[in-house]
């Protein structure tokens, strides 16, 4: 019984994305994608598992919950569990009886986001997907123009994504390189909002440069940068001014995430997926961080202006984009203090030694 069904739920298991190629029917779409796209998404899962330290998946049973997805057909859903790391991918099967009922064909395979396994694990650890753009299903068009621009795209995407480092000194000519094909995307995604297509990941990546690279030269005119250079012992009146100066540029770049990223043992390097920015302003950023930082938490401790009920109230909020961000800032303490002043209220000092 099922014979052709478990070779393909073992393949998973295996994560042999060859075999599945040769196991499933070409003539079928998958995830709304043909067969040959569908294959090389889960080759490139299937790579992420592998990296999580996982040898082979486990596969537990289920049924799809989601009763508006596909609600005439059959339910059968299966998860796929790393080994080792227990990251997880759910998908649904829609299969139909063979003519001698001994066995079940696959006609699609797609994620599932409403599955219920039969017997489920204690834990698992993160859910995977995989991401489909709309100009690899069937029948998509794209325009000649389009079409070029998206070659182009996917030839600088795997340009930048083949270095070791993120060169600061290559990354400006690699921008105006490609700044034409970025601006005829964005030009695109204005004219027809809502398709996602294969050119998505270098639009974001050329606007990380962009954002990145805004954030370094904007930091490089700080005070801060100017008292590192010239090794500055500054007293506490002034060096409030300068902290809150580099913390400005931080919170208008919408940086602020970097206070709790950013780590002594990788020496205060701007990481950004998968290495970090090397060279010129980018040095420079980490070198003067590393002055910033303790000098910016010791201020921090000393006017730290919440209460530990107050830190949970305002870490649910939705008041700032970055809340866990703004709560590291000197700005912001400062700031609750002077609304307490002007509401006639008195903010103690020591809070942070009470949190201890």
């Amino acid at each position: 019984m099922d014979f052709y069904l478990n070779q393909v739920l073992q393949a998973f298991a295996d994560m042999d994305a060859d075999l599945l190629g040769e196991l499933l029917d070409p003539d079928q779409v998958y995830q709304e994608v043909p067969l040959a796209v569908f294959v090389e998404e889960l080759r490139d899962l299937f790579g992420q598992f592998k990296k999580d330290g996982d040898e082979y998946l486990e596969v537990e049973s289920g049924n799809c919950c989601g009763l508006a997805c596909y609600p005439e057909l059959i339910r059968t859903a299966y998860r796929f569990v790393g080994n080792h790391s227990r990251n997880y991918i759910d998908f649904r099967f829609i299969t139909e009886p063979t003519a001698d009922g001994q066995d079940h064909l696959i006609k699609e395979i797609c994620e599932c986001h409403e599955l219920r396994c039969h017997q489920p694990k204690d834990w698992y650890g993160t859910q995977y997907s995989i991401w489909v753009y709309d100009d690899q299903k069937p029948d998509f068009f794209l325009s000649p123009d389009e079409l070029i621009h998206t070659e182009i795209a996917l030839n600088a995407y795997a340009e930048m994504k083949a270095r070791e480092f993120y060169p600061l000194a290559e990354i400006k000519p690699w921008m105006e390189k490609y700044r034409q094909t970025f601006d005829f995307i964005d030009e695109n995604k204005m004219e027809y909002p809502g398709r996602y297509l294969r050119w998505t990941s270098f639009y974001n990546e050329f606007e990380i440069f962009r954002r990145d690279l805004r954030l370094f030269e904007k930091w490089e005119k700080t005070l801060l940068v100017e008292a590192y250079r010239n090794k500055l012992e500054l007293p506490e009146e002034v060096l409030i001014e300068v902290i809150l100066d580099a913390e400005k540029v931080l919170i208008d770049e919408q940086q602020e995430w970097i206070h709790y990223i950013l780590s002594e043992e990788k020496g205060y390097r701007f990481f950004h997926y998968p290495t970090h920015y090397v060279g010129g302003a980018a040095d420079l950023f980490s070198e003067s961080w590393a002055w910033f930082k303790p000098r910016q938490e010791a201020l921090v401790e000393k006017y730290f202006s919440l209460t530990d009920w107050e830190v949970d109230e305002f870490l649910q909020s939705l008041s700032v984009l970055d809340p866990e961000g703004r709560i590291k800032s000197l700005t912001f303490h400062l700031e609750v203090r002077e609304k307490a002043k002007k509401r006639g209220e008195e903010i103690p000092f020591g809070l942070w030694e009470k949190k201890k």
